[in-house]
């Protein structure tokens, strides 16, 4: 059975191999995880050596496995805020766009209504289908409901206010409801975990510290996320 936090996990994974997949140096994301899972391996050993007995952390472990993998941090938000909007994670701006959708069905309203067959005065005969009707907006209803109830009233300022105080609510829901629940999780797994380093320069001197290895990292493979500034 689908659940949202299987959603939540795919969604993070497959962010994840994008991530990776313009990371340079250039790695498998599958071989990246087994590097990784080697490390936390690697780091039990570590925390299960008496206390007196460990040497210093960095010495004994050397850097993260994603701090030898570089992506710009532009590029990771771009990616990640792909993946938030594709999965509907960010509850709250999903709640401001209904809100939005409301305000703009109020101004201006349409409905989708059954128009029945019938024949024209000059016999022609047009079948029934579906279409689309544009009734008053909100303003006007209210505006007719006030004078209905009291013609003595100016009806269209207390149809303003009203209309004006219905809005206020839509714009207090939206500030209300602002947990973002899924979205922390999924930044959690992502920018909290195992994601590409953003700093070039610790990125190569980790792989000529720890693996003796001099890399070069061309930045004008992402000039297509940069072209719009």
């Amino acid at each position: 059975m689908i659940t949202r936090r299987k959603v939540l996990g795919e969604a993070a994974d497959k962010c994840m191999r994008e991530l990776y997949s313009y990371a340079q140096p250039k790695v498998n994301y599958d071989d990246f995880l087994k590097e990784n899972k080697e490390y936390l391996k690697r780091e039990d050993e570590y925390y299960s050596l008496p206390k007196d007995e460990r040497p210093p952390y960095n010495e004994y472990m050397g850097a993260k496995p994603y701090e030898f993998y570089y992506l710009p941090q532009k590029v990771m938000k771009e990616i990640c805020d792909s993946y938030v909007d594709a999965y509907k994670i960010d509850a709250q701006q999903n709640l401001l766009d209904i809100i939005d959708i409301l305000k703009n069905y109020c101004d201006k309203p349409i409905i989708n209504k059954r128009i029945g067959e019938y024949t024209d005065e000059d016999g022609n005969y047009h079948p029934g289908h579906r279409g689309y009707e544009e009734p008053d907006n909100l303003k006007e209803e209210l505006r007719k409901l006030v004078y209905e109830y009291d013609t003595s009233v100016i009806s269209e300022s207390i149809a303003e206010e009203c209309h004006d105080k219905f809005f206020e609510f839509l714009d207090k829901a939206g500030n209300f409801f602002s947990w973002n629940g899924d979205l922390n999780a999924f930044n959690i797994a992502v920018y909290l975990g195992a994601s590409p380093n953003s700093s070039k320069e610790r990125v190569i001197e980790n792989w000529k510290k720890y693996r003796n290895k001099d890399i070069e990292i061309d930045d004008t493979m992402y000039n297509d996320f940069f072209e719009e500034e």
